[in-house]
């Protein structure tokens, strides 16, 4: 025998009526609320794959996108990701010349890249972020920046990746 009791049976759930239904309080009636901007997602940091030169990341702005390049030390330049082929006919084409490569790797230098530190804070809404990790040797460094606080020394390697973007 068990003691439950069943409660359907017993008073009707008063529920309120009127203009302050469903507030509890009976207070004045909740205001709308706008919604307020919101940050983009968080992502996984930008990888730089064995063998690759430079991996570059944009993502943000409205709508919120995401593209990503990985240079490679022969020139080839996969998009979207590392180009894992194993098979040569099926990796990502060199797009890049030996000259171009040297220029990227001039460019690495110049702007001290190997010595930068990343933005502090999060990504602004709407803005977007640039992501860029390198390795020269046996030295290697991840970069983060966002619109509005790009430092100048960092520009003209901006562009130069930037370029290698296929257009949207």
């Amino acid at each position: 025998m068990t003691n439950s009791t069943d409660l359907s049976d017993s008073e009707p759930d008063k529920q309120p009526q009127g203009e302050h239904a469903g507030n509890p309080a009976g207070d004045q009636p909740a205001a709308p609320t706008q919604p307020e901007p919101t940050a983009p997602p968080k992502r996984e940091r930008l990888r730089l794959p064995q063998n690759a030169l430079a991996a570059f990341r944009k993502s943000g702005g409205a709508p919120v996108s995401s593209r990503e390049i990985v240079v490679y030390p022969d020139g080839r330049v996969s998009y979207g990701g590392p180009d894992v082929s194993k098979e040569a006919y099926a990796r990502a084409a060199r797009k890049l010349n030996d000259g171009q490569i040297m220029r990227l790797r001039r460019t690495l230098e110049h702007v001290n890249f190997f010595r930068m530190s990343s933005a502090q804070g999060d990504q602004p809404p709407d803005a977007f972020a640039y992501e860029i990790a390198a390795r020269a040797g046996n030295r290697s460094n991840y970069v983060q920046v966002f619109d509005g606080s790009i430092p100048d020394a960092l520009t003209p390697l901006l562009q130069q990746l930037g370029a290698l973007m296929p257009k949207e």
